[in-house]
């Protein structure tokens, strides 16, 4: 850092404290216009790198100067102050530019990628899928995964809330499968089968909902949503192989369907089998544990994250650092 505050080429988001200035690129999160009591125009922003994100704000002066012409997911460099509003770091823009991706020097500063092999993961479904009984079941999980293999082990899970990076959607996709079977072989009640095909393949809508950057939604996302979208895939599957009359069949879906929980938060059915009550609060558990886990990454002297609006609030990293020194030690 110079004597002016200001950074090197990049600095990560994680990094950033107030009083520093920043030149540097960064990957549009979101974006809308907003209106200040007075009626200015100005953009609500996040901005991100690989490390994360930060909400940033253009006020009309460097709109009318610089403009808007740049969308959700596109790399944009700034010159920016980094400043605090009510206790969250953000950053003030003065200067943006829309940049080809040929021009950041280093893409991997900016897209983050999931911490794990997703070559592995995507090899982790089709082995659970390949055990699923009756066989036909398990060759129908299996079609669906195969003919998105791609897509699967690159795409997010998200463009904002929880695993909202490649392969976010590879790495949440295991992780619910995870957990929900290690619930089922907790409770001989609950169909190992139904679950466990329902836990793979109960986010699959998102391939075709989120564009190829995952950092917006496709029209048909947008108009239809993964859900819907989910069970047209899984039903095209069902009609190549010919078994649209097995009754598991309906059950897979209302998995599907139902997986949001409530009307309100999307799902047009609220679960009503135990796979599908299992998978729902499954999947909205590895969410919520997925955004505390970022929301972590960044803490103050006492332990806390910064406001976090999908929990709610400020998140407490407890014995958390100490363990992971244990376990590093």
């Amino acid at each position: 850092m110079n004597a002016e505050g200001r950074l090197p080429f990049h600095s990560p988001v994680r990094d950033l404290r107030p009083g520093h200035t920043v030149v540097q690129f960064f990957q549009v999160r979101s974006r809308e216009v907003r209106k200040t009591r007075a009626g200015q125009e100005y953009l609500d922003l996040t901005l991100g790198d690989a490390t994360g994100k930060i909400p940033a704000k253009m006020w009309a002066d460097a709109i009318r100067k610089w403009g808007q012409e740049f969308n959700i997911g596109d790399f944009v460099k700034v010159e920016a102050r980094v400043d605090t509003f009510r206790d969250q770091v953000q950053l003030v823009l003065d200067k943006i530019r829309r940049v080809d991706g040929d021009e950041v020097p280093d893409m991997a500063l900016l897209v983050k990628t999931a911490p794990f092999d997703t070559e592995l993961l995507f090899g982790e479904l089709v082995s659970k899928a390949d055990g699923l009984k009756p066989p036909e079941l398990g060759r129908l999980v299996t079609e669906v995964l195969q003919a998105n293999k791609e897509a699967v082990k690159t795409y997010p899970a998200a463009f904002m809330v929880h695993h909202a990076y490649q392969g976010g959607l590879a790495e949440h996709m295991v992780t619910v499968t995870r957990k929900v079977e290690a619930i089922v072989d907790l409770d001989p009640s609950i169909n190992r089968n139904i679950a466990l095909a329902g836990a793979i393949l109960h986010d699959i809508g998102k391939l075709k909902e989120l564009g190829g950057s995952g950092q917006a939604r496709t029209l048909e996302g947008r108009l239809v949503g993964h859900l819907v979208i989910g069970i047209d895939m899984i039903r095209e599957a069902a009609r190549n192989q010919g078994v649209l009359d097995s009754p598991w069949l309906r059950e897979l879906e209302h998995i599907v369907l139902s997986h949001h929980g409530e009307i309100q938060f999307g799902s047009p059915v609220r679960p009503l089998t135990r796979e599908a009550l299992v998978v729902h609060f499954v999947d909205n558990l590895d969410s919520k544990l997925k955004i505390m886990e970022e929301a972590l990454e960044s803490v103050d002297e006492e332990g806390f994250s910064q406001y976090n609006k999908w929990l709610e609030g400020k998140v407490y990293a407890g014995s958390l650092s100490s363990a992971k020194e244990e376990q590093d030690a």
